[in-house]
């Protein structure tokens, strides 16, 4: 993996990441943004990027979605995580 192509992963990641964290926060206009984002052609495209079943990860959405704010807040630090610990490699390259 060239260098440019790592860079881009990370950052794919990273905006990943912020978006679950946004939906689950207290704001309603962001957390409302966020789930549009999931929907849109930019996620699309960054799943692919990412090499991420994107019908996998709107099933979570939705799910995560339904929850209430404090229990989306955990779930989406854990979701947050997993993505640090999914491209951690990254860094080793």
């Amino acid at each position: 993996m060239n260098e440019s192509t790592k860079e881009e992963k990370k950052l794919d990641s990273l905006v990943l990441k912020q978006a679950v964290r946004d939906l689950a926060s207290k704001d309603v206009d962001l957390s409302n943004s966020a789930e549009d984002y999931f929907y849109s052609k930019d996620f699309k495209q960054l799943c692919e990027r990412l090499d991420i079943d994107i019908e996998i990860m709107r099933k979570a959405i939705r799910e995560l979605v339904e929850y209430p704010v404090i229990s989306k807040k955990k779930i989406a630090n854990d979701i947050a995580r997993m993505i640090d610990k999914s491209f951690m490699h990254l860094d080793n390259y």
